[in-house]
């Protein structure tokens, strides 16, 4: 029964670290280098032209998000991560002593 629980918060831990250090390595919405094919256009056009480029005006602007909502689930998921992180922390001591 004993090894049963162990095994079953390890596989537990293991979720859970494989989830944190995930978050990491995501950069679907970090790509902010990418241009559309309308920048595109208008770049070759400005270069054929002979105007001065600036990076800044082919980029598209940021979105911005943020609004009550999705800062009340950042905090609880902040609250969460928080509780989670002591409770793991202490289970570990916990067994690590047994």
């Amino acid at each position: 029964m004993n090894n049963v629980i162990k095994l079953f918060f390890l596989i537990l831990c293991v979720f859970f670290l494989s989830l944190y250090f995930g978050r990491y390595t995501t950069d679907y919405y970090e790509n902010k280098k990418v241009l559309t094919d309308e920048a595109i256009i208008q770049f070759e056009k400005d270069l054929k032209e002979g105007k001065e480029i600036v990076p800044s005006h082919y980029m598209t602007p940021e979105k911005n998000y943020q609004n009550k909502v999705s800062s009340f689930t950042l905090k609880t998921s902040h609250l969460i991560e928080s509780v989670f992180r002591k409770g793991l922390k202490t289970l570990v001591r916990y067994l690590d002593n047994s």
